[in-house]
């Protein structure tokens, strides 16, 4: 096993999005249960600021997965990976004339405090 690779039973995942552009975009997500009907608490809808990464720790669970988006008025959601637990990802999202687009930008497992 790697010295930087995080614990198979990691509990917690920080997803960043770093947004770009004029628009209001807004960073959501919502844990979907995995039987049918299933309702959770948890689920979140923040505004990002243009230039101001926007950060948020999530944590796993065992009867439901996350489904993350970046939304704006008028143009279709980006759909964010399932977040991986012990890691930390970075999202850039822009939007433009074209339309919203999203792309992961750094990778990096969520290390101790200590070594």
């Amino acid at each position: 096993m790697l010295a930087d690779a995080p614990p198979q039973d990691a509990r917690a995942a920080v997803v960043c999005v770093r947004p770009e552009g004029r628009r209001p975009l807004f960073f959501s997500g919502k844990l979907v249960g995995k039987k049918p009907g299933s309702k959770f608490p948890g689920d979140f809808e923040t505004p990002l600021t243009a230039g101001s990464p926007r950060c948020i720790t999530l944590l796993r669970s065992k009867v439901a997965d996350w489904s993350l988006s970046v939304t704006t008025p008028g143009f279709t959601a980006c759909k964010l990976a399932a977040p991986e637990f012990g890691y930390r990802v970075t999202y850039s999202a822009k939007s433009g004339a074209r339309g919203l687009s999203c792309a992961q930008t750094a990778h990096a497992p969520i290390g101790p405090w200590k070594k």
